[in-house]
């Protein structure tokens, strides 16, 4: 089971390749391919370090140096999908409830509007901002 930050299901639908750094871009690019090619795969939605911050370099000793800003990102992402911390789902529900719930609504930059790859996110989706 993959453990994963429910801010990270805005991260991973708008990954284009790049990164903190090449490991970081490497891992990330790896568990976007474990999702896909098994989008019946449950998931486990942590408020914590999850498997993508393993190579980031605000992990330290696995505590997230990025804070609250980070945990504010998931708990936005819980509260607007209707889904709890520790919820396990599969990959393609949770994906389908941020698309559908953020993406589709407009609500990007209400859930991650601090984060330093908001303006990467909605180039890759076609939002002028």
């Amino acid at each position: 089971m993959i453990n994963l930050r429910p801010h990270h299901g805005m991260c991973i639908g708008q990954f284009v390749g790049s990164g903190y750094s090449d490991e970081f871009t490497a891992n990330m690019q790896r568990i976007i391919e474990r999702l896909e090619a098994c989008d019946t795969q449950n998931i486990k939605l942590v408020c914590h370090v999850d498997d993508i911050c393993g190579s980031c370099p605000h992990n330290h000793e696995g505590i997230c140096r990025s804070g609250q800003k980070v945990m504010n990102y998931d708990a936005a992402c819980l509260t607007i999908c209707g889904i709890r911390e520790n919820e396990e789902i599969s990959w393609r529900d949770f994906k389908d409830k941020v698309r559908a719930s953020i993406l589709e609504t407009g609500k990007l930059k209400e859930v991650c509007g601090g984060c330093q790859w908001i303006d990467t996110c909605l180039q890759n989706m076609g939002i002028n901002y």
